[in-house]
């Protein structure tokens, strides 16, 4: 475990759950990214990673969305799937991001809860 992850079970399913909110220092962010990022390569090759991903409160700037896309793009070339992603917090603007980035991603949803993200992302992985 870690200051900005931690496993959960939901219904029979482990969910990492990842712990962004109050992040604002660019600088932490990014660390705070790379964190996430040892643990998911850390997963076996194929393996699904559902994702709950809390950024309540945050304040994202290029240099951390673009440090996100390098995460994804780390887990692919480790053998990753692309894993249902549940977003926690997200301002009106990045609710905007978010639908746009979904019609190239689906399994990527904005959520209101907690509890609204564990039920959504388990209802991808039946």
């Amino acid at each position: 475990m870690s200051e900005y992850w931690e496993w959960i079970e939901h219904k029979g399913k482990r969910i990492l759950l990842v712990k962004f909110a109050g992040l604002k220092d660019e600088k932490t962010y990014v660390q705070a990214i790379a964190h996430v990022e040892q643990e998911i390569v850390r997963q076996p090759k194929g393996q699904f990673v559902p994702l709950i991903i809390d950024v309540t409160n945050t304040r994202v700037t290029k240099v951390v969305t673009d440090r996100g896309k390098q995460l994804m793009q780390t887990a692919k070339a480790n053998g990753i799937p692309d894993s249902p992603t549940a977003l926690v917090g997200l301002s009106a603007t990045q609710k905007t991001i978010v639908m746009a980035i979904q019609v190239i991603r689906g399994d990527i949803h904005a959520v209101g809860s907690l509890e609204e993200a564990k039920e959504w992302v388990v209802s991808r992985l039946k």
